[in-house]
């Protein structure tokens, strides 16, 4: 796909999906120093081999950075040359990473809730790509994620829940989030129910199903979930985010140890 036809699919439906965009060994790197650190911590199932990813029985686990952040095979997947050279293109400009990466290890019958990605992420430019990166093949009912269609262009939604940001608090109202007064469910979630998100918009949830080499990359505003975990297996994935360089960037995801959610990165507000 040329630089120009690839921007404007991504104005146009918020996406885009690249099956094959990686070599399969490399993710296979990647997915088995992953899945090592979880055999070491017993999360997997010993009677099977620790490649499959079967779960230990009653694992209760979701979002691991741990296992991402310093791990050498993640981060040449990630943040390779080419990487940077096909974001570049999607900005315009160099472009930089993050200094943080996401890895999520979904147990057995755990998802991720509808979400904007920008609550996460808001306090430089708006210009900012997530690449989602299967880390095992993903059939149908394995947890893999979807988008729902055209949510970019909610333009109402965008103006309110899409102003929200995860770590500003009302301090005239100790533990309650701004902007929760919209009714946001739990800690940025849009909902807890994609069910309920496709019918209030009226809009399909998008799916596939997923190999490992595949890339999958979208806009702050793509409005995204993945579905329940119906397999024995944990699903692996990673997200990582992408943006110009000569541009604002987020203070909790760059520098050496980003400061990521919480106290340090808290702002209060009169609500």
């Amino acid at each position: 796909m040329d630089p120009e036809t690839m921007r404007a699919r991504m104005t146009e439906d918020g996406y885009l999906f690249v099956p094959g965009f990686f070599e399969r060994e490399d993710v296979v790197r990647a997915r088995e120093s992953v899945l090592l650190a979880l055999r070491n911590e017993g999360a997997l199932d010993p009677d099977h081999d620790w490649r499959k990813a079967v779960a230990r029985p009653d694992l209760d686990m979701a979002f691991r950075p741990d296992l991402a952040n310093g791990n050498p095979d993640v981060t040449s997947l990630l943040y390779s040359t080419r990487m940077m050279a096909f974001f570049g293109q999607l900005v315009e400009d160099k472009a930089m990473h993050y200094d943080y990466t996401w890895l999520r290890a979904m147990a057995p019958g755990r998802a991720t809730e509808p979400h904007y990605d920008i609550v996460y992420m808001g306090r430089g430019t708006k210009r900012v790509y997530t690449a989602w990166v299967p880390m095992s093949d993903i059939p149908h009912g394995g947890g893999g994620l979807i988008v729902l269609e055209n949510a970019h262009k909610l333009d109402e939604l965008k103006a309110t829940y899409g102003e929200m940001d995860v770590d500003v608090m009302c301090a005239n109202k100790p533990g309650v989030r701004a902007m929760n007064d919209f009714g946001y469910h739990g800690y940025g979630a849009l909902s807890n129910d994609p069910r309920s998100v496709a019918e209030r918009f009226d809009r399909r949830w998008l799916a596939a199903e997923y190999q490992m080499g595949d890339l999958l990359t979208f806009s702050m505003f793509t409005l995204h979930a993945s579905t329940d975990n119906e397999t024995p297996f944990i699903r692996l994935s990673t997200d990582s985010r992408y943006q110009s360089a000569n541009e604002p960037v987020d203070e909790r995801w760059i520098g050496p140890n980003p400061i990521g959610h919480g106290a340090r990165a808290r702002r209060d507000l009169i609500c």
